[in-house]
């Protein structure tokens, strides 16, 4: 209707009003009624204004299932949730497959189909939805309150499930597998539809121990194995607590049964291989000097009683002395000395079987069962390791006391030993011997050496009958400067340490003549055995035989044994009773009982018969009573000298 200004109005009506007014001339004017009513407003004003009109279009903003959702339980319901509440009368679902719904997939709503908010509508559907079957969802004919429609059909999809729990169709190891190898790594589990990744765990069994479970996707759990698998080991992983992502528990059946995995290593049947070795196989650059052990790793523990490991060089053949590791797994041999250089050498295996008597396969790792490699030329200089006497020694005896196997039947030499770091040329012997003080003065030795090659050992003999081998008190060095390895290289003179410059040097000690003496009586004269008395009397046997030589027996037991024995000796002299080992010896007076200051003391090394020397002076009583101990054993060695 067109409006139109309140002062036109007005002025129409003043005018208005005389002319409808007059009538005739005779009519008599209307009655007053009064003031005119209060000012409504313009003529058809209509209500009172209440804001902009709604003309926004509604939208789902979710829906459930998801878009693109699998596994979808059959009885779940079909709900919308809008931007707006919405006319609770309007609203169609069309569903396809049509023959898979009532009425063709037609889904008219209802009132009671909504929520109070009028903004979430859902469907049931009794009979449940088609199973494993996919749902097409298409939303139209929905009016928000203000009549506004959506702005298209919303369209989602789904697939429904069989029905069914969730549940494992595959695993590894294969469920009741009897034969599962022992480096099995790890369990999977394959679920037939998206599982919750949040939920579940899995709990191993007979001895087993699994690593932390990890989801590849939502259908494939897999767990690291932790724990050493054994032969003829039964083992099972139960599942707990798992559900999909529909929140349907978890069944065992058909693949799992009871809802855990079984499996078992049944016995080993594999043949252990060589998996590695130093030298390794077809090694061509192997140092002698830096290889003194051969070492086999086999892929698993091996029967440490039997199979025989044999140095190939050439023709010839030296079997080796294995050092097997705790566990089976690793076997050693030491081969110091043995590798020639510039070689092509092999370590042939036979006979090996693991812990169960499979036999060894070696084809994987060795192919022909030798372990073959190659040493290179030898450039190393030989160096002394150690001597006999030491380099620098202050305490060297001039003489050792041996017996000569003729007339006379004890004679001095003085013999040195040294041991070089690796086999030498044994055509090579010749040291010469200096004095310290007189370099010119020296002496020429040839040297013995022994089957390793690297000792040898030279004997110095006096330079006439009478004298001893070496100068007393006098500084000395050897030279062992001449010397070379088989490869050629001569003995190393710079090498850091005692003897490094190819020299040993000592000092000699003064000769002891009654050492040297005793020492000759222990060699050549056969023991006088005594067994000493556990008390003093005169049944004690006596050991007073100036240059005698016994064996005398102890009283005694649990490591400690004691005995006396007697002995008439001169007036007021020196003797010293040398001893195979540390003897206490107690001197008493027969007579009176007093008892005589004994000096028990070691010997330097002029035989390896005597080790010890007591020394006394008698009284002018001459007999004694000699108490032998505590010892800890029951025998030793006397010979008794008189010191002139």
């Amino acid at each position: 209707m067109l409006r139109l200004p309140c002062p036109l109005l007005l002025a129409v009506g003043l005018l208005w009003g005389p002319l409808v007014g007059c009538g005739g001339g005779d009519t008599s004017p209307a009655v007053d009624a009064g003031p005119p009513p209060p000012d409504a407003g313009p003529p058809d004003a209509g209500p009172p204004d209440a804001g902009p009109l709604d003309r926004v279009p509604p939208i789902v903003t979710s829906h459930a299932p998801a878009s693109g959702a699998v596994a979808v339980p059959p009885d779940r319901r079909i709900e919308l949730v809008f931007s707006e509440p919405m006319q609770t009368q309007e609203g169609l679902l069309q569903l396809l497959p049509e023959t898979a719904f009532p009425d063709n997939g037609r889904v008219k709503v209802r009132p009671q189909d909504w929520d109070a908010s009028g903004r979430q509508v859902s469907f049931a559907f009794p009979g449940g939805l088609p199973l494993e079957t996919e749902v097409t969802v298409t939303a139209s004919q929905f009016l928000d309150v203000a009549g506004n429609p959506l702005p298209a059909a919303f369209t989602f999809r789904f697939t429904v499930s069989d029905g069914q729990p969730p549940r494992v169709t595959a695993t590894t190891p294969s469920e009741g597998a009897s034969r599962v190898p022992l480096n099995t790594a790890q369990v999977s589990f394959t679920f037939n539809e998206p599982m919750d990744t949040r939920v579940g765990s899995l709990a191993p069994q007979g001895g087993l121990t699994l690593g932390p479970a990890t989801w590849a996707d939502a259908r494939v759990l897999t767990a690291p194995i932790t724990s050493t698998l054994v032969n003829n080991g039964q083992y099972a992983v139960r599942l707990e607590g798992f559900r999909n992502v529909h929140g349907q528990a978890f069944s065992g059946v058909p693949t799992l049964g009871d809802g855990k995995l079984d499996f078992g290593t049944g016995p080993d049947l594999t043949p252990p291989t060589v998996v590695s070795a130093s030298p390794a196989e077809g090694a061509r650059d192997v140092a002698t000097e830096y290889t003194t052990r051969v070492v086999l790793t086999f892929s698993e523990p091996m029967k440490k009683s039997v199979g025989k490991a044999e140095l190939v060089d050439g023709s010839t053949r030296t079997v080796l002395s294995p050092l097997w590791t705790g566990d089976g797994f690793s076997v050693s041999y030491d081969v110091t000395f043995l590798l020639r250089h510039n070689a092509a050498l092999g370590i042939a295996l036979t006979g090996f079987q693991d812990a169960v008597g499979n036999a060894l396969d070696p084809k994987p790792y060795l192919g022909n069962g030798v372990l073959d490699f190659r040493t290179v030329l030898d450039t190393t200089r030989p160096y002394l390791e150690s001597s006999n006497p030491v380099d620098d020694a202050q305490d060297v005896y001039p003489a050792e006391v041996y017996l000569t196997g003729g007339t006379p039947a004890t004679g001095l030499r003085k013999r040195f030993t040294f041991v070089f770091s690796e086999p030498m040329d044994t055509s090579v012997s010749r040291v010469t011997l200096h004095e310290t003080a007189s370099p010119g003065t020296f002496r020429s030795f040839n040297g013995t050496w022994a089957t390793d090659r690297r000792t040898l050992t030279v004997t110095v003999t006096a330079v006439a009958t009478g004298q001893l081998p070496v100068a007393e008190t006098r500084a000395y060095y050897m030279d062992l400067t001449g010397l070379k390895d088989a490869a050629g290289n001569t003995v190393e003179t710079t090498f850091p340490g005692p003897g490094g410059d190819g020299r040993i040097g000592f000092l000699t000690l003064a000769d002891l003549p009654w050492l040297d003496h005793a020492c000759a009586h222990a060699l050549a004269v056969t023991p006088t055995a005594v067994t000493a008395t556990a008390t003093f009397s005169g049944a004690s046997p006596r050991t007073d035989a100036l240059h005698g030589h016994y064996t005398v027996t102890l009283p005694g037991g649990n490591g400690s044994f004691t005995g006396y024995t007697r002995m008439r000796l001169g007036f007021e002299r020196l003797y010293h009773a040398f001893l195979n080992r540390e003897v206490p010896l107690e001197v008493t007076d027969a007579t009176n009982g007093a008892v005589l200051e004994v000096t028990l003391e070691p010997v330097p090394s002029a035989c390896n018969e005597l080790t010890h020397m007591a020394t006394f002076r008698s009284t002018a009583n001459p007999e004694l009573r000699a108490r032998f101990g505590p010892a800890p054993a029951a025998a030793f060695r006397l010979v008794l000298e008189e010191h002139d």
